[in-house]
């Protein structure tokens, strides 16, 4: 990858909806070198998907820990179908991060509340996004 992937990559976290003429006159490039290198970038498994973002009124962030016994990959598959957003494996304190984004807190209370019966789940802990940039 070099500065005009780069640059193409950041325009789209941005908006994935920039249309490549756009992206291609801010570069100083033409349309079809920037449709060539997404098309490229996509094939390689640097853009691995575009996605959409929609306005909640209310937005978490749950860290779970879990049971060392189960493997969490099962655990991170029963927490997609809920619609949850950004699901990460990490370190630290918590072995699973999630975005949980919803149209206020009782679909938020819904969603944990699955979170928390699901087996091999320990404790979670819920961070109230309060302001979004």
């Amino acid at each position: 990858m070099d500065n005009i992937d780069n640059a193409i990559i950041t325009t789209l976290r941005k908006d994935s909806r920039t249309p490549f003429l756009q992206i291609a006159r801010k570069l100083n490039v033409s349309e079809g070198t920037v449709r060539k290198r997404v098309k490229d970038l996509v094939e390689d498994g640097e853009i691995k998907r575009f996605t959409i973002e929609t306005k909640y009124d209310t937005f978490a962030i749950v860290g779970i820990q879990t049971d060392t016994r189960i493997e969490t990959k099962r655990i991170v598959d029963k927490i997609k179908p809920w619609g949850v957003l950004n699901i990460y494996e990490v370190t630290g304190r918590f072995d699973i991060v999630a975005m949980v984004p919803r149209k206020d807190m009782d679909t938020i209370n819904e969603t944990l509340e699955h979170i928390r019966s699901i087996e091999g789940v320990v404790h979670t802990e819920t961070f109230t996004v309060l302001h979004k940039e």
